[in-house]
């Protein structure tokens, strides 16, 4: 029982990634995150249109927390 759970706990390895430069010409930004209760980091890209998204959705949420209006939710989110 001992070695399944060894085994179970070791992280996959990651796939080698292109080269820094390579990423950079293309406007790609990789950095370690890990998730909320996790030990295990994952590597994350995101290109300059994704960080911009980013950007403008929490810009679209502060503006619209600050507005004043009761609302269900902000208009760059689906509400279910």
């Amino acid at each position: 029982m001992l070695a399944l759970t060894a085994c179970a706990g070791r992280a996959a390895p990651e796939k080698p990634m292109p080269a820094s430069a390579t990423l950079a010409a293309h406007g790609v930004e990789c950095h370690k995150e890990r998730a909320t209760g996790s030990l295990v980091a994952a590597t994350v890209c995101t290109s300059a249109a994704e960080r911009a998204r980013a950007a403008e959705n929490a810009q679209e949420t502060k503006d619209w927390l600050n507005s004043g209006k009761a609302g269900p939710c902000p208009p760059n989110v689906v509400c279910n």
